[in-house]
């Protein structure tokens, strides 16, 4: 394909972004992808560390957008590399680690940097500075244009800025529900029925007994849980049961505590101490990493997998036929409540002191566009914050789809989720996180009761 009919093409797209349903552009996927620069001559060039590498669609306009960007911009060049090929491995805490280096010794060596609200918090643990972001990154809130590009709600709502030291980093391009996953073959082995919505605690644990009861009956060990050492999925259980014992949006995701957020707190340990009584956990999990051991749900060697829908571009990756035996729940909880476990997140941000600034801010205005919204909609089967056509996908094909339908139909802007234990304790001891979530395993391995776990975590906030 001719550059010059690929701009010509790309450009009627960009000024296509604020039409209607009706007059949709036409996505089609690219494979035109080259790892050569396209302006090696260029003075200009931005160094990007990327995202979503073998993650099946979401690496696809990953490389997309590289390559339009060059063809936008002729005179920069991009050079985009992954984590695993900057840093050997995927890892949200290697990352925050890197970022830690780069601004310690000052030397800046990419210019744009994978960050997420999670890898944020592990900067501030590292740095023991909640707003360090202030201090070494780009505040998007004030490029001329950008808060235009956003959802309303990203400006508006000051949850989305507190996920980042207080401050808007970039696009929030991502956005996510949690799920709890199950195996459908390993459920019909053990002759159970999980229910897709409306699961309560009582139900999770009566799946938990069942998984327990047949490895004992059958001298098998299929783990009811997945877990790693590195991506705690069960603190993602312990948020939803504990937020949705509240009862109340504000409540839940407000940085302040109280006595009846101890009370939850206490409620929540006990029905982790319960479900630890029988064995829950997949026996590798103290040696788990994350991103090395995601095929272990699709090999049949536990029941549930909780984490976010971007599971669906994981496994595709690994495995497209063995997806498709796994299947979106909602969350456990104590009681209805009109809110979900999931929010809008940051990707990239751009370092302050980077050699290459400018070119980083243009790279990441060139995401905020409706074209990129659209194909994030279609591409990767998840909600985005950006500006666009679309607010999740216009068709639901398969289970993947339908649960992100529902979950926006049911609980719309209604989602938040927290990275840090301020949701439990208040602002001033956001980095509680690391206690609690060594504790949350300790109860599940049935190492502790839940008042020993209540009494050591109180004793350290302040």
């Amino acid at each position: 394909m001719k550059k010059g009919l690929v701009f010509s093409a790309l450009l009627l797209l960009l000024l296509s972004g604020g039409c209607t349903n009706e007059e949709q552009p036409t996505i089609e996927k690219r494979t035109d992808f080259t790892e050569a620069p396209a302006h090696p001559d260029s003075e200009k060039r931005v160094n990007w560390m990327g995202h979503w590498l073998h993650e099946h669609d979401r690496e696809t306009i990953v490389q997309e957008v590289a390559q339009d960007f060059e063809l936008m911009n002729p005179d920069i060049d991009v050079n985009l590399k992954y984590p695993q090929q900057i840093m050997g491995v995927r890892s949200k805490y290697v990352a925050a680690k890197y970022i830690v280096r780069m601004i310690k010794t000052g030397n800046i060596e990419w210019d744009v940097i994978w960050l997420d609200d999670r890898i944020y918090q592990h900067v501030a643990e590292e740095l023991d500075d909640p707003q360090w972001g202030k201090k070494h990154l780009v505040n998007f809130e004030e490029v001329d244009g950008f808060t235009q590009t956003q959802k309303p709600f990203i400006i508006k709502d000051s949850i989305y800025r507190e996920q980042t030291g207080g401050m808007i980093v970039g696009p929030y391009i991502e956005g996510y529900y949690n799920v709890i996953y199950y195996n459908k073959d390993v459920a019909k082995q053990i002759g159970i029925k999980i229910k897709h919505a409306g699961m309560t605690y009582d139900d999770l644990l009566s799946y938990v007994v069942a998984v327990d009861q047949y490895n004992q009956e059958h001298n098998t060990n299929i783990a009811a849980f997945y877990e790693c050492n590195d991506f705690l999925s069960s603190q993602i259980l312990f948020q939803n049961l504990f937020k949705s014992q509240l009862s109340d949006f504000d409540k839940a995701k407000k940085e302040v505590g109280s006595d009846e957020k101890n009370a939850a707190l206490l409620k929540t340990f006990q029905a982790f101490e319960e479900l630890g009584k029988y064995n829950p956990l997949i026996d590798s999990h103290n040696g788990n990493v994350w991103f090395k051991t995601l095929y272990l749900p699709l090999s049949d060697k536990c029941l549930f997998f909780i984490n976010g829908i971007w599971m669906y571009s994981h496994w595709m990756g690994i495995d497209e036929e063995k997806t498709i035996k796994m299947i979106p729940a909602e969350l456990p909880v104590f009681q209805k409540t009109n809110y979900y476990l999931g929010g809008y997140i940051p990707t990239w941000a751009v370092m302050k002191d980077a050699p290459n600034r400018d070119e980083g801010i243009r790279l990441l205005m060139f995401w905020s566009t409706p074209l990129v919204a659209e194909k994030w909609v279609r591409y990767a089967k998840a909600p985005t914050g950006l500006v666009g056509h679309l607010s999740t996908s216009d068709t639901a094909n398969d289970q993947f789809e339908q649960f992100q339908a529902k979950i926006t139909e049911k609980y719309g802007g209604n989602v938040h989720y927290s990275t840090n234990a301020g949701y439990i304790f208040g602002e001033r001891n956001r980095l509680l996180q690391n206690d609690l979530d060594k504790i949350i395993i300790q109860l599940l391995d049935s190492e502790i009761t839940a008042q020993q776990a209540y009494d050591e975590i109180m004793e350290k906030v302040k």
